[in-house]
């Protein structure tokens, strides 16, 4: 989740300087894997220290990962200088947690 964090909030004309994929809306891509990822690690942590059924669990981490990415939208908007909050970067979020979801059913 920190991990996350530092590169959400990174300035971003950071990821103009990665060269390796040269392609519009690299960006989203990452950000897309992101949060496609990080569902993964909430559920196996939570199926090993809760007794939650899965589609409890899935309902769980679909709010909290929705919170989270719009925290994160929120924050860059007022917070951070060279960043703005943006609604395709948080549609992007959701996909990737339902991308999670679909790969995972």
């Amino acid at each position: 989740m920190l991990l996350i964090l530092v590169l959400c909030f990174l300035p971003e004309n950071t990821t103009d300087k990665v060269t390796f994929f040269n392609f519009s809306h690299f960006d989203k891509l990452v950000q897309f894997l992101m949060f496609f990822i990080f569902p993964f690690a909430f559920f196996y942590d939570s199926k090993k220290h809760t007794n939650l059924q899965n589609k409890h669990i899935f309902v769980l981490i679909f709010i909290l990962v929705t919170a989270f990415g719009s925290g994160i939208e929120i924050i860059q908007k007022l917070y951070i200088p060279e960043r703005t909050g943006n609604i395709f970067y948080l549609t992007t979020d959701i996909f990737g947690s339902i991308g999670f979801f679909i790969f995972f059913i």
